[in-house]
């Protein structure tokens, strides 16, 4: 080549440019939506439970990669929402005066040990040593819920897209009140206004973590740029329909691919004014909304439809630290325990994934880990094998194998 660093520079910005173009007019052809509009209209980001495996699962993975974010309807048959629905109105209640209590002992002066022993206050021992205990893990209130959170084909994707060993590091319920009495809408905060947002990501990317600059509540989270890699996955499970009147999540599609992020200090962004190209994702009650947990999102403030019920919970690979970094955070759900009978009382097939959070159980990495660690132990034997079995092919062996340093 005899151009210029220069000329170079604006052939590679022209060839960029053209790649992406050429991208663009292959998803075009091939129908898949790069636009909200057309996003919203053919709702190209959902997929049936009980669809052809093969099918739900690549359709999923290649949403989230895409989107940020992919919906997984009927995973939980009609005939059993409603108890289900049911269920999880009555544990907000308990949820509800569960936290109001230690707060008010707190303020009272009581410490957390104390509490823990008070009878009808719900606190469980922490796996971390010297930490103080911690409101109980809501899926104890929900167990019919929990014989659908490890259903395989939300598991499915979740191992496709983080790892083969599993945890869900959250749970909470995440329900949105509908319009009162005398008509004025509801909404998260109860702010009421439909022009109104809060941009977020998620744990871990929610870069206030909880706590912002007090080390005794911020959690921790990952630093901005954010690595180009899915870390977690946020679901919530609808347990009533949601559209653009009841409860549906506001998201911006392609942004957790985005280096900025509403909260971003050195971004410009106001996380309570809509992005253009922002939607509202919908879905019918018994479906599965999984997100990247980059992805910019928002709950509605203003719901003039019926009250949505739903349960969130937050899935991570085996290797993001989901301790609790913070001794002082009394009500926030990351990692909330379970005692020994608790977790006993689990369906067979959800123990694994929240075997962290119950500081009597040892937590052991899951069979699907092992089995890739014992095909790396063979393939590593195998060379060895080799030097035994056939000396003279060990020195020519990888000529088939070459890495050429990235110039990027």
């Amino acid at each position: 080549m005899t151009e210029s660093i220069e000329e170079l520079e604006l052939k590679k910005g022209r060839l960029v440019a053209e790649i992406s173009e050429v991208e663009r007019e292959l998803a075009n052809r091939r129908g898949i939506p790069l636009t909200t509009k057309a996003l919203k209209d053919s709702r190209a980001y959902a997929f049936d439970a009980y669809s052809p495996i093969s099918e739900r699962l690549e359709g999923c993975v290649n949403s989230l990669a895409r989107y940020g974010f992919c919906v997984v309807d009927n995973v939980i048959p009609r005939d059993q929402i409603c108890d289900l629905k049911q269920e999880a109105e009555k544990a907000e209640k308990l949820v509800e005066k569960n936290s109001r209590q230690v707060v008010n002992g707190l303020k009272e002066g009581k410490s957390l040990d104390e509490l823990a022993k008070t009878p009808g206050i719900e606190l469980r021992p922490v796996r971390r040593v010297g930490y103080s205990p911690k409101i109980v893990n809501d899926i104890v209130w929900l167990p019919k819920y929990a014989k659908f959170l490890a259903h395989p084909s939300i598991t499915s994707i979740a191992r496709a897209v983080l790892d083969d060993h599993l945890k869900i590091a959250q749970l909470h319920l995440r329900h949105i009140a509908a319009a009162s009495e005398d008509g004025d809408p509801g909404g998260f905060f109860g702010m009421g206004r439909s022009d109104l947002r809060d941009w977020h990501t998620d744990w871990p990317h929610d870069l206030m973590s909880y706590g912002a600059g007090n080390p005794q509540t911020n959690v921790g989270s990952v630093r901005q740029p954010f690595p180009d890699v899915t870390l977690g996955l946020t679901m919530i499970w609808f347990l009533t329909d949601v559209d653009e009147d009841s409860g549906a999540t506001y998201v911006v599609p392609g942004s957790h691919r985005d280096l900025r992020n509403p909260r971003g200090p050195n971004d410009g962004m106001s996380v309570t004014s809509p992005v253009s190209g922002d939607m509202q994702v919908t879905a019918k009650a018994g479906s599965v909304f999984i997100q990247d947990s980059r992805l910019w999102h928002a709950s509605p403030m203003h719901n003039t439809g019926q009250k949505r019920i739903a349960v969130v919970n937050r899935w991570s690979p085996w290797w993001i630290a989901v301790d609790d970094y913070a001794p002082g955070g009394v009500v926030n759900t990351v990692c909330r325990p379970l005692s020994q009978g608790e977790y006993d009382a689990l369906p067979e097939d959800l123990k694994p994934m929240m075997r962290h959070l119950c500081p009597t159980e040892k937590d052991t990495l899951q069979q699907l880990a092992l089995d890739k660690a014992e095909a790396a132990k063979k393939q590593a034997f195998w060379g060895f094998d080799l030097l035994d079995s056939h000396p003279e092919k060990v020195a020519s062996a990888n000529k088939h194998i070459e890495v050429k340093i990235r110039a990027d």
